[in-house]
């Protein structure tokens, strides 16, 4: 896949059935990035994945995703630079979004959280893992 390109990815549906909940995934690591996309939609979510900050806002925009899985450590754009852009727009200012990072520790966590981070979680995270944080 060429940077920069979208992928979205939908689970099968069954004729009446609600449409699936939609999770943007920003991850610049591809194989990450293609883990957690691939968990999400066997567990029937609709998926959009993104590269980098700039191509995140860009498709949280677009798609109004139900959920945003956010690396932090981002090209173009760090991951609390988007966060913090989307709680300052009216339209995404609700959505949940759990950061995920290899950075630790409280500096970390406190960052996040000022920007506005429903959940904030530490690599490695497998993708059961972040199910569960989405839950609670």
């Amino acid at each position: 896949m060429a940077i920069g390109e979208q992928r979205c990815y939908r689970a099968g549906m069954i004729a009446g059935e609600e449409p699936p909940i939609s999770i943007l995934i920003v991850e610049d690591a591809d194989d990450t990035r293609e883990m957690y996309a691939e968990f999400f939609i066997s567990q029937g979510f609709e998926v959009h994945t993104a590269r980098d900050g700039l191509e995140a806002l860009a498709l949280a925009k677009e798609r109004r995703p139900s959920l945003v899985l956010l690396d932090v450590a981002l090209p173009k754009l760090d991951g609390l630079s988007v966060l913090r852009k989307m709680r300052a727009d009216k339209k995404l200012a609700d959505t949940p979004v759990l950061t995920i990072s290899a950075f630790s520790g409280s500096e970390y966590s406190k960052g996040a959280e000022q920007s506005g981070a429903t959940r904030v979680l530490s690599k490695p995270c497998l993708p059961d893992e972040v199910m569960g944080k989405r839950k609670k």
